[in-house]
């Protein structure tokens, strides 16, 4: 996809700059389009609408550019379910559920007992 992109972009004629400034898609973001880096891109979904309107700006079919990287994508997660050393580690908490449960309960207790003793004094 980044090859069609960058054959694209260079038969028109146009710089990155100008694609950015046309399309209000950061340079950055296109050069890693056209080096088919997507993981120092924003998310799946901004990818697709990225490759959708690059494709539209300089010529190409962005339904069949969103399609193609769909299918990237699930072959890419496919690969990663088939290779368990490779899978996706989830991140932990840095604080556990338990504890934050626990430290609310604690706060409780103690704004129950100081309006238990105010209400004594008065």
């Amino acid at each position: 996809m980044g090859q069609q992109l960058r054959a694209a972009r260079r038969a028109r004629n146009k710089s990155l700059e100008d694609v950015s400034n046309d399309t209000n898609i950061k340079q950055e973001y296109l050069k890693s389009l056209e080096e088919d880096n997507y993981d120092s891109l924003p998310g799946q979904v901004y990818v697709r609408g990225f490759l959708s309107s690059y494709g539209k700006y300089v010529g190409l079919d962005p339904k069949a550019l969103v399609a193609q990287y769909d299918r990237l994508m699930a072959f890419v997660e496919e690969t990663l379910e088939d290779a368990p050393h490779q899978r996706k580690t989830r991140r932990r908490r840095i604080i556990p559920r338990r504890v934050i449960m626990l430290l609310i309960a604690l706060v409780l207790a103690v704004l129950w007992l100081a309006i238990l003793l105010w209400s004594k004094k008065t």
